[in-house]
Parts: C-alpha cells; structure tokens; sequence
C-alpha cells in the first residue's frame, strides 16, 4: 500500500485529478499574510526554503517579492511544474529531493541555511508518524535569527478529518514544538478559501535559545 512517504502516492493524486489542494494561484491566505502588520521584517527580504511546494504558486509569490527561493518537492509532477516554472521566475530555484533529506551541508541536498523556511500544510500532508522529523528538518535548515512561517491547516481542535490533510490541534503542536521552536505570533487568516475558513492558523515560529 503507498503511503505519503513515497512519490508515488502523490503521483496518483496528480494523475487522478485528486490533487485539490492546488488552487493553480497563489494562497490567498499567504497573500493577505504579506499585507498584515504582523508580517516580520524578515518576510520582506532574504532566502526562503518552500517545503512540500507542489507546483510552486506560493514559491513564485515568494520570488516575486525579490526573496531568492528554493522550492522543493519530489513528486514527478510537481517538479517537472515547478522545473518549468523556474525557468521563467527570477530567483526561484526547483529542488527534486524528499524534504526529509534536506541539508544544508550537502550541495546536492541544497546546501546553505535559509532566513525563511515557508510550510503550507506540509506538515499536515506528510505521515502523521514523521512530524517531529519535519520540525527538525526545519530546525537545521533555518539560520540561527531565521523564522519559520507555517500555515496549519486543518487545525480542529476536538474534531477529526480524513487526511491527507491530517488534522492537527494547538495541544499536539504545543508539544512537539517545546524546547525547539517558540512560538512568536499565531495569525487567523481572514482571506482563506471556503473550505479551509476558520480551519487554519498561521504561526511565526523562532528557534529556542540554548
């Protein structure tokens, strides 16, 4: 049986049309993001690492606004969209890896630390049983002063939901954060597609000091 551990799995759900979570435009959510006064200064300049990015909408919005982006993904679909689309968008950059072999010490695994590491329910898409991994790839892949910007989708707390999406809760986020991130800001979108209103939160999150 796949599982979303593999690229297979996503393969199908490109090849079945199942691929909804693509909206074929950036995430309205994400573009009101950039306008509210929450927004760090962070978010207006830098490098961003995109997880999970698909077919690349929300890494595009990111290189329009002059950050240097590495959208990263290994489903064949997705990276031969995101191929294409690098080579008409100024600073963006496709990476055809499992995110869960990302370093930033290795050329070939992309190789250098980010200020921005960017999550569109990556976290929620992948294997419930591989969060703490994810939270750690975003850990050593961010530089020391950098930000994690993470949009939980769907977050039900009490309430449950066939995934992918897995539905995740503040509760269960709380925990597996402690000691590892601290959660700066948590930000509801107003702006959110239908479906996902008042289902997903964005939360700014800073490395724990030592």
């Amino acid at each position: 049986m796949l599982t979303q551990n593999l690229s297979e799995f996503w393969e199908n759900l490109y090849s079945d049309g199942k691929d909804y979570w693509d909206l074929k435009a950036p995430t309205p959510a994400l573009l009101e993001f950039f306008k509210n006064k929450q927004c760090p200064a962070k978010a207006k300049k830098g490098s961003v690492l995109v997880t999970g990015a698909g077919r690349g909408h929300d890494a595009a919005a990111w290189a329009a606004r002059g950050h240097d982006v590495v959208a990263v993904d290994f489903c064949p679909t997705a990276v031969d969209a995101l191929d294409s689309l690098s080579r008409k968008t100024k600073n963006l950059k496709a990476l055809d890896l499992d995110l869960f072999e990302l370093s930033p010490k290795d050329a070939k695994k992309c190789g250098q630390l980010f200020d921005i590491v960017y999550d569109y329910c990556c976290f929620t898409a992948i294997h419930p049983g591989r969060r703490d991994e994810l939270i750690e790839v975003w850990h050593k892949m961010l530089k020391p002063d950098g930000i994690v910007i993470a949009f939980f989708y769907p977050l039900m707390n009490g309430n449950t939901m066939q995934g992918p999406p897995h539905c995740t809760t503040e509760g269960e986020l709380m925990a597996r954060l402690d000691g590892i991130f601290d959660v700066a800001a948590r930000i509801k979108p107003t702006g959110s597609v239908k479906a996902r209103e008042g289902k997903e939160e964005i939360w700014l999150l800073k490395k724990t000091e030592e």
